[in-house]
């Protein structure tokens, strides 16, 4: 009975993809992400992708949640190789880089977490293979040789837990094929002297086992120019500047008819140079090109052992077990400063960090086509991190900079007696998460027609600190304004002394050891242990009022874990409830599929983090409302056109609550604390929440001669949306606009070319082809850094986006 199911399932899709002229179908073993059945883009055909986002094979189009789903044929023609790439094909992903910690924040519906540190946590899930990764670190991951990648939206509280708030991406790599040799290799080339390579081969050794090897290499220069005065050695990698690598083997074993097994073996790395914040207001200078005196350097990987077994017990239970072990180490060195305040240094560097995390999740789920479905579960995680962060900060006077600066010279920033020097160190041996979780969702099909799901979730969790420490060398920056004459006490202990050694310059610099004696102060006590249960839950109700159509609506519920930092300090958790009605559609006899979701999300205490004066503060806000309506399309008018695309519509506020403005302050000479007001921040828009954004896609196919030539060409466009940090998204005295990004359109444009016995693809391509800067995560310099910049004066600096690449693409299947 059970077989017979999973026939129907199988001849569904079959007739599926007949209608739409698909050519493949590929079985990935995934967990959170099942099977793709994939139609190749030049083939003419719609791609009808099969998803497991409520743990059990369903196509997207019958999948009542907001999901998007691609395979890696959809991914390799629209240039896409990380998350940060994927963002214009999914409605409301931003992806924001970051420099010192070689990770990146992500966001969807405006939310996200800006907390990259040791036991921060992200508002938007990110898994590969079903195997959740908890540092951000791990959504740079490499996308390649993948069945699919699927990114459900709106929190997913009750099947994948914690953290998950604002939505869950799940890269599913592709499984071995026990019936057949198969393999696969491309090269692509382009400007910045990029030189990406990658290839796959999959051999059966028998009907019941074959292994899976893939491997992917990409590199290319940086963008940002080393600006006259810079102080960097020879062959020092510009900002930018990438270099990625990665390998997985995955070996299938059906061991019995009833029982298979999956393992993975996983390595990424990076070797590049990280981002660098650049000039917002950067005046006749070129934004492109800064002083740099800390050359970006990065060392990271994440080594990653996964398994998984099926096993189905009898023709009613199915049972599968899930199981990890990840171990991410990271060194890197960034030039905080970024150059916008000549003669001051400030330079951060990760001396070493390691972070070892493990899950375990048991599943037992009923066959499927039953009155009832259900899923049942188990889940064991846990996180041990060490890590020691260091900041430098440096200061030479005015006469010393106007001496370099008329000389030509090289900006050497190397304080000497009675200039400034300063530094901190957090140092933390021992943080530790141990979670665990027990989970249940059924379904009871009333009829053809309707169908009403429940689910609920409870997580308990342990995450703590042992023994960390916070160090203040001679004491927290306190850097006076330049010129200033009259110095307090912990100003005049910042200045360079007479002699040698750490006690007189106040640096610790690279691999330094800091002791009482040396740093000239005590530790912070960074202990914490914190203790909490959270539940949530699901409802759900289904119609199909034609067989092509469904339309559900659901309320559902999440949390993100409370955060702990610095001298000990925790948050509550953040909670949300989320309403959400939507359709899904297949029209023109399946030549339009058609997607909309409206939605209305109610935060309480929304987790904030902001840097102030170089250390991460971490807050509850009272809370956030956020609501708006999704549509994704894909047309085919003709068998040679495609058109496909995605439009938002959102408004994502904050509650009623009382805030200082840190910046509106400083621009005004004021204090948050003392002679700042505090306000009501109601009505102020959350970061990367613009209030309409689309995509639209277009290619065609020709036939010219012995093949297809296919031009395509891709355009997004957003309007204004608040990039700063904070909650007031208002224009700063003085600075109009630094906070926000103004509307803008990108465009992308490729030359396919593929002949008709497909032995190979050749493409020409060019992103971002109209060279559109677009602003990310803009910082006040003299704020955030701690440069002794004046009472009242302000220095913008935010990341931007690639600018215009161009490149060719080379690859073959055999």
């Amino acid at each position: 009975m059970k077989q017979n199911r999973k026939t129907a399932l199988a001849l569904a899709v079959a007739a599926a993809m007949q209608v739409h002229g698909a050519t493949a179908q590929t079985d990935t073993g995934g967990a959170t992400g099942a099977t793709a059945d994939n139609a190749t883009a030049s083939g003419g055909g719609l791609e009808r992708i099969v998803v497991t986002a409520n743990r059990r094979d369903q196509l997207v189009q019958d999948t009542p949640l907001a999901v998007s789903a691609f395979t890696q044929d959809t991914l390799q023609n629209n240039q896409v190789k990380d998350l940060a790439s994927l963002t214009s094909l999914v409605p409301s992903l931003v992806v924001e880089p970051h420099s010192d910690s070689g990770g990146v924040h992500v966001y969807l519906r405006g939310v996200g977490s800006a907390n990259h540190t040791e036991l921060g946590d992200p508002a938007v899930a990110f898994y590969v293979d079903g195997i959740y990764l908890p540092r951000p670190q791990g959504a740079t991951a490499l996308m390649y040789d993948l069945s699919h990648v699927e990114v459900a939206r709106g929190p997913q509280g009750t099947l994948n837990g914690r953290n998950s708030t604002a939505g869950a991406v799940n890269l599913v790599s592709a499984a071995p094929n026990t019936q057949k040799m198969l393999g696969a290799a491309s090269v692509v080339v382009g400007d910045y002297h990029r030189i990406q390579t990658q290839g796959m081969i999959n051999i059966p050794f028998s009907d019941n086992v074959a292994l899976r090897v893939a491997a992917i290499k990409d590199s290319h220069d940086g963008y940002v120019d080393f600006a006259q005065g810079s102080n960097v050695p020879p062959g020092a990698k510009k900002y930018g500047a990438q270099d990625q690598a990665g390998a997985r083997a995955t070996l299938l074993w059906k061991i019995l008819p009833t029982l298979k097994a999956t393992f993975i073996a996983d390595y990424y790395e990076d070797k590049g140079a990280g981002n660098v914040y650049l000039a917002v207001e950067p005046g006749n200078r070129d934004r492109w090109s800064t002083v740099i005196d800390t050359p970006g350097t990065l060392n990271q990987s994440i080594t990653t052992y996964k398994t998984k077994w099926n096993w189905a017990l009898n023709d009613y239970v199915d049972v599968q077990y899930l199981g990890s072990w990840s171990r991410l180490k990271r060194s890197n060195a960034s030039d905080a400063d970024a150059g916008l305040y000549l003669g001051f240094k400030a330079e951060n560097r990760t001396e070493w960090g390691q972070f070892d995390s493990h899950s375990n999740e048991l599943q037992f789920r009923s066959s499927e086509g039953g009155t009832v479905e259900w899923v049942a579960g188990l889940f064991e995680f846990g996180e041990k991190n060490k890590i020691r962060f260091d900041i430098d900060r440096s200061q030479i006077s005015e006469a010393a900079l106007r001496q370099d600066l008329a000389n030509g010279n090289v900006i050497f920033v190397q304080p000497t007696v009675g200039e400034y020097a300063s530094a901190m160190s957090f140092i933390q041996g021992d943080r530790q998460l141990k979670s665990k979780a027990v989970f249940a969702q059924g379904s009871w099909n009333l009829n053809e027609q309707y169908k009403l799901t429940a689910g609920a979730r409870y997580t308990k969790d342990h995450k703590f600190d042992r023994g960390g420490q916070n160090w203040a060398c001679p004491n927290w920056p306190d850097n006076a304004p330049r010129g200033t004459a009259v110095l307090t006490p912990n100003q005049i202990a910042q200045l360079v002394t007479p002699g040698t050694g750490l006690i007189n310059t106040h640096n610790i610099g690279p691999g330094g050891i800091v002791t009482v004696a040396n740093c000239g102060n005590t530790p912070g006590d960074n202990t914490a242990d914190l203790k909490y249960g959270q539940a949530t839950w699901l409802g759900r109700v289904e119609y199909k009022p034609a067989r092509d159509i469904l339309t559900f609506a659901s309320v559902t519920t999440g949390f993100h874990s409370p955060a702990i930092g610095d001298g000990g300090a925790t948050t509550k958790p953040e909670k949300l409830t989320s309403y959400e009605i939507g359709v899904k559609s297949d029209l023109l006899n399946r030549a339009l599929t058609l997607n909309v979701d409206a939605f209305w999300m109610k935060y309480k205490d929304k987790l904030e983090s902001q840097v102030v004066n170089n250390t991460l503060q971490n807050f509850n806000a009272a809370g956030a409302t956020v609501k708006g309506v999704e549509a994704e399309f894909a047309w085919r008018p003709t068998n040679a056109a495609r058109i496909s695309g995605n439009a938002t519509w959102l408004k994502a506020t904050y509650d009623s609550f009382l805030s200082c403005d840190v910046d509106a302050a400083r621009a005004n000479g004021q204090s948050c604390g003392t002679t700042a007001p505090a306000e009501d921040v109601g009505g102020s828009e959350l970061k990367h929440a613009p209030r309409f954004a689309t995509t639209l896609m277009a290619e065609h196919d020709f036939t010219v001669g012995a093949g297809r030539l296919t031009p395509r060409v891709q355009a997004h466009y957003e309007t204004k949306s608040f990039v700063g940090a904070g909650a007031f998204n208002r224009d700063v005295p003085g600075h109009p606009g630094v906070k926000q990004q103004q509307a803008y359109t990108t465009v992308d444009v490729s030359l396919r070319w593929e002949p008709l016995n497909k032995a190979y693809t050749a493409e020409l391509f060019v992103n971002n082809a109209t060279d559109k800067e677009v602003k990310y995560d803009a910082i006040e310099v003299c704020t955030q850094v701690g440069a002794p910049c004046q009472p009242n004066q302000q220095i913008w600096a935010a990341y931007y986006n690639q600018p215009r690449t161009l490149g060719a693409r080379l690859s073959m299947k055999f």
